[in-house]
């Protein structure tokens, strides 16, 4: 939705190997990895960014028991040209970006106040997938679900109070904060402890290849642990 209008959007071609994509109610070009137009009657508008993690299927009916599911019998199978293969090398897109880490490398990319951070999963799995950080003045914490493959960043600012978050478990994604005990889920949620039915606020985030994240915000800064 831009200003009361609901567009629908095609694909159309790559910009710094990641697709384009146009609406076709104003022929507007946007990227889709930060969701601006570059191109066309809304230029310089951009589209709000919402959380869209990846979960398992039986973390996802066990959440929204009524949900739809798309059905992968459409007559548009021939759209769907080849696999995805996230983070697995590609000469075509390693010209892209920069050379700070491997062109496929995969990282929760982050963006507060027009700052850029990025966060690579190995980095957050070896800190036990939870990473507490300030962008911006902003403190966030950064969590990896290696499970449902789930990268994601909220704000730890709650009521006022700053909250430190760790993941408790030794073998598998759990996240408690220091300072009351409560246990939150990837999605920012807790359900008990002193917050009651509380949610985190989502900081725009998702993961991303370290070439089209560097490549679109060349002046992003690069999370590495001790530095």
């Amino acid at each position: 939705m831009v200003d009361g209008q609901r567009l629908t959007f095609d694909t159309t071609g790559l910009l710094d190997g990641v697709f384009r994509m146009r609406d076709r109610e104003t022929g507007t070009i946007w990227t889709h990895l930060d969701g601006k137009a570059i191109a066309g009657p809304l230029e310089g508008r951009r589209l709000n960014m919402v959380p869209v993690p990846q979960t398992t299927w039986g973390q996802w009916k066990a959440d929204y028991a009524g949900t739809l599911v798309l059905d992968p019998d459409t007559p548009f199978q021939d759209r769907y040209v080849r696999p995805v293969q996230i983070g697995v090398f590609n000469p075509n897109e390693a010209v892209f970006g920069d050379d700070r880490l491997a062109s496929n490398t995969l990282v929760v990319g982050v963006e507060i106040d027009g700052v850029f951070k990025g966060y690579p999963i190995s980095q957050l799995e070896e800190a036990g997938s939870v990473i507490n950080d300030t962008i911006a003045g902003q403190p966030i914490v950064i969590v990896y679900d290696s499970t449902a493959r789930t990268g994601v960043a909220y704000l730890r600012r709650l009521d006022g109070q700053v909250l430190e978050f760790y993941n408790p478990s030794e073998d598998g994604f759990e996240m408690n904060d220091r300072e009351t005990g409560s246990s939150w889920d990837v999605h920012g949620r807790t359900a008990n402890g002193a917050y009651g039915e509380a949610r985190l606020e989502f900081v725009p985030s998702f993961i991303s290849e370290w070439y089209g994240w560097s490549a679109y915000h060349p002046e992003s800064q690069l999370y590495l642990a001790g530095s």
